[in-house]
Order: C-alpha cells, then structure tokens, then sequence
C-alpha cells in the first residue's frame, strides 16, 4: 500500500500567513503616517523657530528708541505664524531691556515658542 503525497499546504496555514502579511503591512502603514506626522510638527517648529529669531535679531539691531512692543502674522513655507513681541526693562536689572518674541502656530497642532533677549537699554548692540 503506497502513502499519498503530503505536498503543499493546509487551508489554515496559508491563511495564518496571509494574516501574518497584512498584520505586518498595517504596523508599516501606521509607522510610515507617524513619521510624516512628526516630519510635520518638526517642519513647524522650524519654521515657528526661524520666525522669531528673525524678530528678535530685528529688535536687537533697533536702536534703543525705535524698539516697541507689536505683533503680525508672517508665513514661512506654508506655516502660517502670528508673532507677538514685547520691550520691557526690568526693574531688577536697571540698564538692560527684555525683548520677548513669542511664536504661534496651528497647524499640525497649537503650539507656542517664547525667545528671550536681555540688552543694553542705552546702546545698540554691533
């Protein structure tokens, strides 16, 4: 009496493999959109970064006079940010001005970025 052949596959074995292929397909899909997730906030935060440093080299450079207080709204590659910037001179610390730039955004979420300068009141800075 000859055994039959036992090639191939089960029904059930090709179907854990298969299962094995697309659970393995689902986890790259959801790594892939949280690293453009992240590429974007990354993005912004550059961008929201890059914004008020620019404002606040801006306010070093004014003369002592011409710097004050304001806020606008500027974009940079596609991210839209409000900036807000205040003078202050501290009473703790007489003959030095706080410049304060704070940078907001939206987008991919609400985010704040606050830089701090502290210069001389009387003197632009070279």
């Amino acid at each position: 009496m000859r055994l039959r052949s036992e090639n191939g596959f089960t029904l059930i074995e090709v179907l854990a493999a298969a299962g094995l292929l697309v659970s393995a397909g689902i986890v790259a899909t959801l790594a892939a959109v949280a690293m453009l997730r992240l590429e974007r906030a990354a993005h912004a935060e550059a961008v929201g970064l890059a914004v008020a440093t620019e404002k606040l080299e801006e306010l070093i450079a004014a003369t002592p006079p011409a710097r004050a207080g304001g806020n606008d709204e500027t974009a940079l590659d596609g991210v839209p940010v409000t900036r807000i910037w205040r003078v202050i001179a501290p009473a703790s610390a007489p003959g030095l001005t706080r410049l304060e730039v704070t940078a907001r955004w939206d987008r991919p979420r609400t985010t704040l970025l606050t830089l701090v300068a502290a210069v001389p009141a009387g003197a632009v800075l070279p």
